[in-house]
């Protein structure tokens, strides 16, 4: 069993008229006026040249039947305002729409963002939600993507449906034969279309897989992180040979497929010469044996014409309309799947407070027969894992390297759930909680943290200054409008607020103040020089002494440390070791570490091995019993002793 509840699962498919009905159902929604435009678009459109065909005949028939000058003039005005006002219509509708279309696919690319960044932890190590998420952009970003211009494909596509069936219902009445004639090469064309989508399809997959590796060496070039690695090492000419090679794959799969539409459309054009030679010679023969009036010969001309542009545009934009519609497939998937999430939500902060179980008691935390398995792995990493933290324990993991250290505390962080058995905070299964108010009752550090581009004091508080200015001024009455549910959807139930006192103090605790003092704007200073000119960059050490700090400031009864001073020498980490039992009074915390002199302070020691726990107890009972966890230290000593030895030496 692999990740719980996330394995691979089945593509699903939609089909043109599904994602047809979704579209007009998420326009009506979303931009009702925008929804109204495209209907007028539509009309106007199949209308215009109908009515244009029109007036030839309308003359024509006037001097056939001696019309009076009088009602000639008013018939020809009226049909000339008609059209006047329809090319109006058609002209704003499609100029509105053009206003519209950018914006409204920005909204898919909001959409992507909030899946990716809403869904649990565990969905983002699956190869599959990758796969889709890459499919989603590459619908809305790539070269000739034909998404952004959905709103004119979909109208000319509906366009050319009602007009091929008003001019072939016209034709019918005329003669069944002229409109077979029309028909004949409109469904050999489309027949072909199909086929043409169906490779299309099959080799887009190959394709999307060249371009993800020649977006991800495009993004590691600009990487400021690897640049050092890429100019010691030599690695511009083996990543750009990656680029290159890509491309050529890439390219070659889109030839494959844009070679069968045109071996489509030549087939096409081939039928539709044909059918406008019998479509001219019927009618031609007709008006010479005078069975059709002159006026009316225009007319049907015109018919014939209208017919043919209606099924060429309509072969034309279905072409569009079916790659409109794998892309449009391929976005709804991921917007639509990875839905879900193994928390209930049954019990929320609110409850815990009145159960006595609040967010600021330090809680219990018991493991009953935990085993986990990560996908494609035939031996699980945790077996058959038992244990209780009481509450306000300090408990420090130790162990080699792929013990199953920090798969552990992703497991009782909630980032994954178990394979089998199950996790209890306070006698309560953690999948009961509401996900996010889980989330609360956890500070975390794990040893790849993120920074963001925002100050020092943001990161640390993780509340950007624009959502809580934005708050206050609405609350305290200096803005005119009233706090809505967008504002509480945006800020959740409290908005993030920045307490400076206690953003120094964390620091302080973590000992980065004195650099921060040091800086002009101090813990105003922005971060990230790649997105700020005025920003700074920490060092390594730096940067995890800031990571702890805000494990500090969020005042939750769980604390988790993976690893917080890898980066930092021995002096700054004994520095922080010392701070430790401050930083975690009143809290249950949980410290993992490779340097066993580390684990003193803590009550007690997990040391494990091989996905199990193999031995509990101090550092020094563990030290008297001489097993597994003494023999690591004993080694991790002579290492350290021969260091400062050298030291003395030197």
């Amino acid at each position: 069993m692999g990740i719980s509840g996330y394995g691979k699962k089945k593509e699903k498919r939609y089909s043109f008229p599904e994602n047809t009905i979704c579209f007009f159902r998420e326009m009506c929604v979303r931009e009702p006026l925008a929804a109204l435009c495209f209907l007028l678009a539509v009309i106007s459109g199949v209308m215009l040249p109908f009515l244009s065909a029109a007036l030839p005949k309308l003359v024509l028939k006037g001097l056939e039947e001696g019309w009076a000058f009088p009602l000639f003039l008013e018939r020809l005005l009226l049909l000339a305002a008609v059209l006047a006002l329809v090319g109006v219509l058609r002209a704003g509708s499609s100029v509105y729409m053009d206003t519209r279309t950018r914006t409204i696919f920005d909204r898919y690319n909001l959409r992507i963002m909030k899946k990716r960044v809403s869904v649990d932890y565990e969905i983002l190590e699956n190869e599959g939600f990758h796969n889709e998420a890459y499919a989603a952009y590459d619908s809305i970003y790539r070269h000739h993507a034909e998404l952004p211009a959905g709103y004119t494909i979909w109208k000319e596509f509906l366009a050319a449906i009602i007009s091929a069936a008003l001019y072939g219902g016209i034709l019918f009445t005329q003669s069944p034969g002229i409109l077979i004639l029309v028909l004949l090469p409109t469904l050999t064309a489309a027949f072909l279309q199909k086929k043409a989508r169906a490779y299309d399809r099959k080799m887009r997959h190959f394709a999307q897989d060249a371009n993800r590796k020649m977006d991800y060496v495009a993004r590691l070039t600009s990487d400021f992180r690897a640049g050092k690695d890429i100019r010691i090492f030599d690695l511009s000419g083996w990543l750009l040979g990656i680029l290159k090679k890509e491309r050529r794959i890439s390219e070659g799969y889109v030839k494959r497929w844009e070679n069968a539409y045109l071996a489509a459309n030549f087939v096409d054009s081939a039928l539709n010469f044909l059918r406008d030679g019998c479509a001219y010679v019927f009618l031609i023969v007709r008006i010479v044996r005078g069975e059709m009036a002159v006026s009316d010969f225009v007319w049907y001309m015109a018919m014939v014409a209208g017919a043919q542009q209606a099924c060429a545009q309509l072969l034309s934009v279905g072409e569009r309309a079916g790659r409109l519609n794998l892309d449009y497939g391929r976005l709804r998937r991921f917007l639509d799947g990875w839905e879900g999430t193994s928390f209930s939500g049954k019990w929320k902060s609110q409850e815990n407070e009145k159960a006595g179980e609040g967010e600021g008691k330090a809680p219990e935390i018991t493991f009953r027969n935990v085993s986990f398995l990560y996908p494609g792995s035939s031996e699980a990493t945790l077996k058959d894992i038992s244990f209780t933290i009481r509450s306000g324990e300090k408990i420090a993991l130790v162990g080699h390297n792929g013990a199953g250290k920090t798969t552990l505390v992703k497991l009782l962080c909630g980032l994954y759930h178990p394979a089998e058995g199950e996790i209890l905070v306070n006698g309560r299964n953690i999948k009961e909680y509401d996900r996010e108010s889980y989330y609360r009752m956890i500070s975390a550090v794990f040893q790849n943290v993120k920074l963001l581009p925002l100050s020092i004091a943001q990161n640390v508080a993780s509340a950007p200054e624009s959502c809580t200015e934005k708050f206050d001024r609405k609350t305290s009455g200096t803005d005119k409008t009233n706090v809505g549910q967008s504002d509480i959807s945006k800020f959740g139930t409290k908005p993030p607020k920045t307490d400076p006192d206690r953003v120094r103090q964390c620091l302080e605790l973590a000992g980065l103040w004195k650099k921060v003092e040091s800086l002009p704007l101090k813990e105003h200073t922005l971060l990230e020089r790649r997105v700020s000119a005025q920003a700074v960059d920490l060092s390594g050490g730096e940067k995890q002494k800031l990571w702890m700090a805000r494990a500090f400031y969020k005042e939750a009864p769980i604390l988790v440390l993976d690893e917080p001073t890898a980066a930092l020498d021995p002096l700054a980490e004994q520095e922080v070791y010392e701070k430790y039992r401050e930083m975690s009074a009143g809290r249950t915390s949980v410290f993992i570490s490779h340097r066993l002199s580390s684990t003193s302070f803590c009550d007690r020691i997990f040391f494990m091995e091989k996905g199990k726990i193999t031995e509990v107890g101090s550092h020094s009972f563990l030290l008297e019993k001489g097993g597994a966890y003494a023999a690591l230290y004993e080694i991790q000593s002579q290492y350290y002793r021969k260091e400062s030895g050298k030291a003395c030496e030197a």
